[in-house]
Parts: C-alpha cells; sequence; structure tokens
C-alpha cells in the first residue's frame, strides 16, 4: 500500500473518530459561571484541532495520490516508531496505576532517550520538570482532575 492510500486512509478513520469524539463531546454541560470556559472547553478544544489535522492528513493523501507512481515506496516504520508506540501502551497501561506525575515521568524520559538526547542530567530534570508543571496547570489551572496514583 503506497504512502498517499496510508494517509487517505488514516485521514478518513481519524476524521470519522473525531467525528464521532465531537457526538460524544455536544453532551457535555455548560458551567453556569459567566466567563469561564467550563467542562466542555478543552474536549472541545481537542476535537476542533483532532478534525483539522485530520482533515489535513485526508486532502495530503488525496493531493499526493494524483502524483503518485504505480510502484510501492517499499516504506517501512522504523524500529525507533514501534518502540515509541510500545512506551505509549506502557504508559496508558501504568498511567492509572502509578499517577499522571510518576507515570509521566518515566515516559517523557524514555522518549528523550528512544529520539537521542544522551544528556543524563537534562533528561532527569525535563522528565521532571515537564509532568509536574503539567499537573499543577491542569489541576490548580483549568480544575481538570488527573490520576495521582498511590504518592
Amino acid at each position: 500500500m503506497t504512502m498517499a492510500r496510508r494517509n487517505i486512509l488514516a485521514g478518513a478513520l481519524l476524521l470519522a473518530l473525531g467525528l464521532g469524539y465531537a457526538i460524544l463531546t455536544a453532551g457535555l454541560p455548560d458551567r453556569s459561571l459567566p466567563d469561564t470556559p467550563g467542562p466542555a472547553f478543552l474536549p472541545w478544544l481537542i476535537t476542533a484541532g483532532w478534525l483539522v489535522l485530520s482533515t489535513a492528513l485526508l486532502v495530503r493523501g488525496l493531493i499526493d495520490a494524483r502524483g503518485e507512481s504505480t510502484h510501492g515506496s517499499g516504506y517501512r516504520v522504523p524500529a525507533r516508531g514501534w518502540a515509541a508506540l510500545a512506551g505509549f501502551v506502557a504508559y496508558l497501561v501504568l498511567l492509572p496505576m502509578l499517577g499522571f506525575v510518576a507515570s509521566s515521568v518515566a515516559f517523557f524520559a524514555g522518549l528523550m532517550w528512544l529520539y537521542g538526547e544522551r544528556n543524563r542530567i537534562l533528561i532527569v530534570v525535563t522528565a521532571i520538570l515537564v509532568p509536574v508543571a503539567l499537573f499543577y496547570l491542569f489541576t490548580a489551572g483549568f480544575q481538570i482532575l488527573l490520576p495521582r496514583g498511590p504518592w
């Protein structure tokens, strides 16, 4: 299967999933306080970005399909991509058990190492600071509860 066809297939599938997510998001309640974003704000923001990017992928695939030859490109997903996907699945499994901060520290550190960062101090500092900052941004700033874990 050519890359253009993969992009078309992925774009159409992601667009359908995004529309399904939008339908589910439409049922979220609005906050009664004036000038506040409410619980539906972030899901609608995610939905809008999801739909825009899925449409862009679909359009890009359609454009590439017009100029592509009939020969297969022989493209394969590199091992690093499969390792990142496996790390993400492990992150999703560990998230409810360890909580957001602990599982995100391990995930960020693993991704930084996987994509070439070898400075251990930078990996440790960044892998700790980014999840802690995100945790406080979402819990204190947006008042969105994230999994806390046993710690």
